[in-house]
């Protein structure tokens, strides 16, 4: 990566989608066509720095990450935006207008379009901006140098505030001064050591840690909304474990999430292949770093707002915990029959979960367990009502409460029926 970046840092006049070939930046290259109409249309005859790619999208691309979010800067005011947009009959939203911002969307790509600012102010949470025709003005007000870098769609690199110097040295660093950017936006806090975590190669500046202990009381602030959001963006992580073997990001990441009592399984998760650890989505490392046999989530998914599909996932596992730890719950006929009750997705979630919480199984293979539930076909319990009123069972709860008992006991017998020996039993009831 460091010399890919000095590369650019050389010739920053080649193509941005040249810049790295590796499969990560093929996304991006799909991008082009939809990204030249963007550009095409904001710049009209005469423009041409009109529009620039910025913040993650060009980080990423640097770095021959993938990603989904296209942001660009333009010193266009938002209702010429609208107006340029329009003429070509691109869709677009005015997804915040007031702040500057158009989504653009083509094929189904959207391209976030905002007005160059500067911010006049700010309360921790939200600020009021002012539009400029100033570049180095709209980087100034942004969060950190590497997310302060420019390119047009010819691949030019405006980069005011040296963000590749500090890309290619694994610095994170703030513009300005560190505090007065996380007054901005205590949010900062939390995106300071997902950025650190990602891309730094050095050691924690001791003013920033400074800084943010100083301002950690200001997430108080912030949403959970917007506090949960940006932790899913840390649970990708591929060295999230790291967060945790310092103790200043472990001390502070602590304090944010206390219900994080977990963090040290991480180190499972870690040491897995990346075939496995593919497997993991965000709510399930979340259940790995907070769940037992307690009930502790449910404040965290009242806090946060989670769906109620989240909150019964870790319901289940919650509710399996001990169960967990027992080398009988691992048994093909026990998981069959748990597949039948809860579904695929609810055992995948336990097996995956135990890969990371249960020590003492590791002589079990997890990955022919994983493979057997994929493949399992679900049986179908081969006895209805319908079959039942034949015997002279008339629809209601007594019908209802035969066939249930039936299915269990076809569910304890390793889905085995005997539809002799039961025609046999329900002739006997009939003739009483």
């Amino acid at each position: 990566m460091l010399k890919k970046i000095k590369d650019i840092i050389s010739s920053a006049d080649r193509s941005l989608f040249r810049f790295f070939g590796s499969e990560k930046s093929l996304k991006f290259l799909q991008n082009i066509k939809e990204a030249k109409k963007v550009f095409s249309c904001l710049n009209e005859m005469g423009e041409e720095t009109n529009v620039r790619f910025v913040g993650g999208c060009v980080r990423k691309s640097l770095c021959g990450e993938s990603f989904d979010d296209i942001d660009l800067a333009t010193t266009l005011h938002p209702e010429e935006v609208i107006r340029r947009l329009g003429k070509e009959n691109i869709k677009f939203i005015d997804t915040g207008i007031f702040h500057g911002t158009v989504t653009a969307i083509i094929n189904k790509k959207k391209f976030e379009i905002t007005t160059l600012r500067k911010d006049v102010l700010t309360d921790g949470r939200h600020a009021n901006v002012e539009f400029t025709l100033n570049w180095e003005e709209d980087a100034s007000r942004r969060d950190f140098t590497i997310n302060a870098i420019y390119a047009d769609i010819e691949g030019r690199i405006f980069d005011p505030l040296r963000g590749l110097s500090d890309l290619q040295n694994g610095r994170v660093k703030f513009i300005g001064s560190s505090e007065e950017r996380i007054q901005e936006d205590y949010l900062r806090i939390l995106r300071y050591f997902r950025f650190f975590t990602q891309y730094s190669q050095q050691n924690y500046e001791q003013d920033v840690i400074k800084s943010i202990k100083k301002n950690i009381n200001g997430l108080n602030k912030i949403s959970n909304e917007r506090i949960f959001d940006e932790l899913k963006k840390i649970l990708k992580l591929e060295n999230l474990h790291s967060l945790f073997l310092n103790n200043y990001s472990k001390e502070i990441i602590l304090n944010i999430f206390s219900q994080f009592k977990y963090y040290e399984r991480l180190k499972v998760l870690n040491s897995l292949s990346k075939k496995f650890r593919d497997k993991y989505d965000n709510y399930l490392i979340l259940a790995i770093i907070i769940i037992d046999q307690s009930n502790d989530y449910e404040y965290f998914c009242h806090k946060y707002k989670t769906s109620n599909k989240v909150k019964n996932r870790f319901k289940n596992i919650s509710q399996n915990y001990v169960n967990l730890k027992s080398e009988k719950f691992y048994s093909e006929e026990n998981i069959k029959k748990l597949i039948y009750l809860s579904g695929k997705e609810s055992v995948m979630d336990l097996l995956l979960f135990s890969i990371c919480t249960v020590n003492k199984l590791k002589d079990l293979n997890f990955e022919e367990l994983i493979n057997f539930v994929n493949n399992y076909k679900i049986p179908q319990f081969p006895i209805s009502g319908d079959y039942l009123k034949k015997y002279g069972y008339k629809a209601g709860e007594i019908l209802g409460k035969k066939l249930k008992s039936l299915e269990e006991k076809w569910i304890d017998n390793n889905f085995v029926i005997d539809k002799k020996a039961i025609e046999k039993s329900l002739s006997k009831v009939n003739k009483n």
